[in-house]
């Protein structure tokens, strides 16, 4: 009788213990993708921008004072950093163009952090110049055997034509570029998918040692809270896609989304896909409708989220680069770093189109219920 009561109040005294002594929790969120999720841009735009309608509401929210934020509540890993791994408080200084700059993940950051009241671990896999064609292959959609021995056939009948070309070239005296040899079956094997495989490791590696490198997250339990998916500029320039309107491209997104969310066992995982658009509004078309076609699909309803972002793309600053004032007077140079520091394809660089980016993704993903 009396171990029943005491059992009886045991439980009682669990069922009411407080939030505050039960495992707290630590939304993660995972940004992958290609130069585009890595990051150009130069944070010191915003300040150009601090006035745009776009930028005011959430400007004086980023600086503390003169400097830039760091924030308590929002982390950072980026073990794919092509310069190192860097990991810390969020900031500035997760993009690849210089110490100070930013790509999705500083406007993605705080709108999360500012909307959430856990604290919130981004985990950035990215490397430029990848495609979902071969690195980012997912494991459901990779080429059988088959296909690949005629791939390494198609691939060494070229690489003859070639040579011959290049023998010609050189025995006529001109200038020539020796071609690259063919690749072996089973290089060509391991190329496919092998920033998939990267992508799945890195971020199992960061869930299991996030608690080392943030000790203020010491006793949190991970909870996966979206994957946000920024990439496909390899992909569109592919000539062979364009007369398919790039189906493969919908096909193999859509392939990549299920297989991540089961070898990240995360079945509901809410998946966001930031649009392609280098060069703004005028030059989004059938690759873009690729992309949105993706969320579309039945199975993905309500999860699965596509975000349009050719709004962003800095105009003011396509039409200095296009005047050439990257390489005029001192006086077009200083102009057009206030805005700009790189091409189109990478935005031109611009710290607002991609803090804008960032943040657009954000609130889609808090969006996702």
């Amino acid at each position: 009788m009396l171990n029943r009561v005491r059992n009886a109040l045991l439980l009682s005294m669990w069922i009411t213990l407080p939030a505050s002594l039960e495992a707290q929790t630590v939304k993660v969120f995972i940004l992958s993708g290609q130069s585009n999720m890595e990051g150009k841009g130069n944070p010191l735009h915003l300040d150009t921008y601090k006035n745009d309608p776009l930028i005011q509401p959430s400007y004086a929210s980023l600086k503390d004072g003169d400097q830039w934020k760091q924030r308590d509540d929002v982390w950072i890993t980026y073990p794919s950093k092509s310069s190192g791994a860097k990991h810390g408080p969020l900031t500035v200084g997760y993009g690849t163009k210089g110490e100070d700059s930013i790509g999705p993940e500083f406007g993605f950051g705080h709108a999360v952090g500012d909307a959430l009241d856990e604290p919130v671990l981004l985990i950035k896999v990215a490397w430029g110049g990848r495609s979902i064609h071969k690195p980012f292959r997912p494991p459901g959609a990779l080429p059988t055997d088959e296909e690949l021995k005629q791939m390494v056939a198609d691939a060494q009948a070229k690489f003859q034509e070639q040579t011959k070309s290049y023998e010609a070239k050189k025995a006529a005296g001109k200038k020539a570029r020796k071609p690259k040899p063919a690749p072996t079956f089973d290089e060509l094997k391991v190329q496919f998918g092998d920033s998939y495989r990267k992508l799945i490791a890195h971020t199992k590696e960061e869930l299991a040692t996030f608690e080392e490198k943030f000790p203020a997250l010491k006793g949190h339990r991970p909870e996966i809270a979206g994957f946000i998916w920024h990439q496909g500029f390899n992909d569109k320039i592919r000539s062979e896609y364009r007369e398919t309107k790039y189906a493969d491209y919908t096909k193999w997104l859509a392939q990549f989304i299920r297989d991540v969310r089961k070898d990240l066992d995360a079945p509901q995982m809410p998946f966001i896909i930031g649009e392609l658009s280098t060069g703004g509004i005028p030059n989004r078309g059938d690759f873009q409708m690729a992309q949105a076609n993706t969320a579309k699909l039945a199975e993905f309803q309500g999860r699965v989220v596509f975000v349009p972002t050719a709004e962003f793309y800095d105009t003011a600053a396509h039409e200095l680069y296009v005047k050439g004032y990257w390489k005029g007077t001192e006086e077009q140079k200083a102009q057009w770093r206030a805005v700009g520091n790189d091409r189109p394809y990478h935005y031109l660089g611009s710290g607002k189109t991609y803090y804008l980016k960032g943040r657009a993704f954000g609130d889609a993903v808090l969006k996702v219920k």
